[in-house]
């Protein structure tokens, strides 16, 4: 490693810190570096061909389509994440792909982000479990991760400019906590940092992050990896530890690199380390088997299985199992057309795709299906109404297929609301009035408000189940298997009941105004209210039994087992969750918090003992004046649960002798936080005591516009506005052409992603764009045209025109 950073140029040096071609590292061929590829995956892989993007809207090599975050973590079994990490690894390898840009581990802070359906959970210890079983899988098999997104990166809509602002406490043990076990456990080949700042240093420039907790603290030994098109300054952030700019082939910041070497402006030193990272990465990456076979039905049949286990039961007054030799109506298009993934980065082109209606077909079950509704609409259509209507009327029991679609949920924008299509729940409404057993089937990657959930008979949440959604949906609702999964987030009452809801999104600043008390955390302080399914629920067609709590403490680690039976008649599994209650204290702190889990399958009357633990440390919480974990003595209690509301067993546990530090809070300066019946209340000046300091200005300093300013935000200039529309008309023109194409899969996703290019571009910014169209959008034509739309537009034009002499890279050098 040494000898070669010793023969290379500071010219190579430059190119090595950079991709090219979307997905690849450059090549050095002079000393027979070579290059790596990279590319999507947290839910399977996304490997394109010769027109590849970044966004997810070209068709990719046939892949197997696996559940989303979301529904890998209501599974509760961590061998689901690290078996799908091993099969995406083998598909990796078939395809020549030496990196996988995954997992997505970001906390569900807020049910309208976007992308929570990429993500595990709204519990940091569900996140870090999962990812880490995620990556083990994976790099078993010799391919790289890329831990994502690094860090507090909870909205879609200023992702690329946001600011948010945390409390040292809440960014410690909710937003990095994921990440530190991840990293400790693991040492994942590359983390990927995020576009958005973090208390007003974008995490690609931030030092803090990226070397002082990442690698000081947490001794992560790979290399940091940008967000496609996130890097702001070049040089800034390989001083601050970050080391591959992706997508790359930007000649700005090749220049930038080089030129502050050779001024002294970046050291040999930082440039050295940031170099010998992307060394190291390659090294320890780029003997993949290229082409290895891999088993396309084994992977299939996994999806299914982790399907299975992921969806949630929410309700059933009796109508499920279902028998398979009676007649029913199926209403909602997304029993023919599934939504079984997310989009963007998660869009993956299945090897083969298996919906509800190709499942129903299979075992000849009797039915009749109509439409009611279209998933590629928003607003009701009265035809599709009255045929559904009329023909309920001859059925008792209706199966109604439905929940969220690629028109309201997705990466690139956040949700406008949490209610379903106003097309379902129009016809939801007018069947409810007739009074039949409704049994809904729900699809979608986050919670939903359910004004209508009384008058179901039943809920079976499928979460985003992958391409053998619809073979899972058939089990489970003809009680071939019974519903295991348990929800891995709170779903509330109403969207009010999010504390700070209306604040979400509101500008580029993003106040973390509830700090620690995000999800459960929140609820668990009111006792529940507001709460449709608590954190951790979810039904089975059988029942168990908890009993014979016990524990016992061995070098640091407190172990609790407990026996479970089953004590139904069907065959099932129970999700047994430990939390830990907190001692009263000086320090604000939830009610409990969850520290351990156990998924235990049980056939009819069969009865398992179980053993769950957790270490002393983890009951720490991060003092943020003596800036470590602290444990506080006390009497802490153990509680063995079948959701966070509801508690099976208890016991107590004592902690004494340890050092005794006073809290760093006050109930006088902070009285919100320590009543969290007043939190909503909490205004700006409390926050900023939390905080420490005062909230950043929302001032961009003496020009108008910026590379930072959002899309939308350039409507208000006449050459902004020019360059808005010819940039969303992108969108609209696909968007349109797919109504001129033929009903079929290739219309569909033609108007998909149409749709997905108007709703995410007005949240993209200049610097983004420019940074991260692998040179086709230049970064001095980007600066020049910020200057004309502040109306400089002769120093525009001139910036436009200036050129960046550099030397040709070493994979073009003939």
């Amino acid at each position: 490693m040494n000898d070669l950073l010793l023969k290379m140029t500071v010219e190579e040096k430059a190119a090595i810190l950079a991709g090219t071609e979307f997905w690849k590292t450059n090549d050095i061929p002079r000393l027979s570096i070579p290059s790596i590829y990279m590319t999507d995956g947290p839910c399977g892989l996304r490997k394109q061909g010769e027109k590849a993007d970044h966004l997810g809207l070209n068709q990719s090599e046939e892949t197997t389509s696996f559940p989303t975050g979301a529904t890998v973590a209501s599974s509760w079994n961590i061998n689901n994440a690290q078996e799908m990490g091993r099969a995406i690894a083998k598909e990796s390898q078939h395809f020549g792909v030496n990196l996988l840009l995954g997992p997505s581990i970001n906390i569900k802070r807020n049910p309208r982000c976007g992308r929570n359906f990429e993500y595990y959970s709204e519990d940091p210890l569900i996140s870090g479990e999962f990812g880490t079983a995620f990556v083990n899988g994976v790099q078993e098999e010799g391919v790289g991760v890329s831990v994502k997104h690094f860090a507090v990166n909870n909205n879609e809509n200023y992702r690329f400019m946001g600011d948010s602002v945390v409390d040292e406490r809440a960014l410690r043990e909710i937003y990095l906590k994921a990440f530190e076990m991840v990293v400790k456990r693991s040492q994942p080949s590359t983390v990927m940092c995020a576009y958005n700042k973090v208390n007003g240093t974008y995490c690609a420039e931030n030092r803090k992050l990226l070397t002082d907790i990442l690698r000081e603290e947490w001794g992560f030994n790979g290399a940091v990896v940008s967000d496609w098109g996130a890097v702001s300054n070049r040089v800034e952030g390989i001083k601050a530890g970050m080391d591959l700019e992706m997508p790359g082939d930007c000649t700005f910041f090749r220049k930038q690199i080089i030129d502050a070497a050779n001024s002294g402006e970046l050291s040999m030193k930082d440039l050295d380390k940031a170099v010998s990272n992307i060394l190291q990465l390659i090294q320890r990456t780029s003997a993949i088997n290229k082409g290895a076979e891999f088993n396309k039905e084994e992977h299939h049949n996994l999806s299914c299985e982790i399907a299975i286990d992921g969806a949630v039961l929410l309700k059933n007054e009796g109508s499920l199992p279902l028998a398979k030799n009676q007649k029913y109506l199926i209403i909602g298009e997304l029993f023919d057309k599934m939504r079984f993934q997310g989009a963007g980065s998660s869009l993956v082109n299945p090897t083969k795709l298996i919906s509800s209606k190709t499942a129903f077909d299979a075992r000849k079950i009797n039915y009749e299906f109509v439409l009611g509704y279209r998933e590629s609409e928003i607003e009701p259509e009265e035809a599709y109404e009255d045929e559904a209507i009329n023909m309920a009327k001859n059925y008792d029991t209706i199966l109604f297929f439905g929940g969220q679609t690629d028109y309201t949920e997705s990466e690139g924008y956040d949700r406008d609301n949490l209610a379903l299509p106003s097309n379902q729940l129009s016809l939801l409404t007018k069947l409810r009035k007739m009074k039949k057993k409704i049994i809904f089937i729900m699809f979608g990657g986050s919670p939903v408000e359910m004004p209508f959930e009384k008058d179901m008979d039943a809920i079976l949440n499928m979460y985003l189940p992958g391409q053998a959604g619809g073979e899972a949906t058939a089990k489970l609702l003809f009680g071939e298997v019974s519903p295991s999964g348990k929800l891995a987030e709170t779903w509330m009452e109403a969207y009010e009941d999010v504390p700070f809801g209306d604040e979400f999104i509101s500008n580029k600043v993003e106040l973390y105004k509830e700090s620690i008390y995000v999800g459960y955390r929140y609820f668990d302080k009111l006792k529940g209210k507001g709460v449709k399914y608590p954190f951790g629920y979810g039904l089975s067609y059988t029942q168990f039994h908890y009993s014979d709590i016990a524990h016992y403490e061995k070098d640091n680690t407190i172990y609790v087992s407990c026996t479970i039976a089953n004590i139904g008649v069907h065959e099932g599994a129970e999700i047994v969750q430990l939390y830990v209650a907190n001692p009263t204290s000086d320090v604000f702190k939830p009610d409990k918090e969850l520290r351990a889990f156990a998924k235990v399958y049980l056939k009819p009357s069969e009865t398992k003992r179980i053993e769950m633990s957790f270490t002393k440390q983890d009951l720490a919480y991060y003092h943020i004046k003596e800036k470590k974990w602290v444990l506080e003595n006390g009497e802490y209690s153990l509680l063995v649960a079948a959701s966070s509301e509801d508690i099976r067993l208890q016991s107590s546990y004592t902690i004494e002798g340890v050092e005794s530090i006073s809290s760093p809070y006050s109930s006088e300066i902070l009285p919100c936080y320590y009543n969290v019946e007043r939190l909503r209340e909490v205004k700006i000046e409390e926050f900023e005591q939390l905080l420490g300091r005062q909230i950043p200005s929302l001032n961009n300093g003496s020009q108008k516009y910026s590379l930072d300013s959002r899309l939308d935000e350039l409507q208000n200039s006449f050459i902004g506005r020019i360059f808005y529309k010819f940039v969303i008309g992108v969108g609209k023109k696909q968007f349109n052409r797919s109504k001129r194409m033929e009903e079929g899969p290739e219309r569909d996703m033609e108007r998909k992603n149409g749709m997905f290019l108007m709703k995410m571009l007005p949240n993209n910014n200049i610097r983004s764009m420019t940074v991260s169209s692998s040179g086709r959008f230049n970064y001095r034509v980007a600066e020049g045209l910020i200057e004309i739309i502040n109306g400089n537009i002769f120093r525009g034009l001139m910036q436009m025109f200036k050129k960046d002499k550099l030397p040709a890279l070493p994979k073009d050098n003939k």
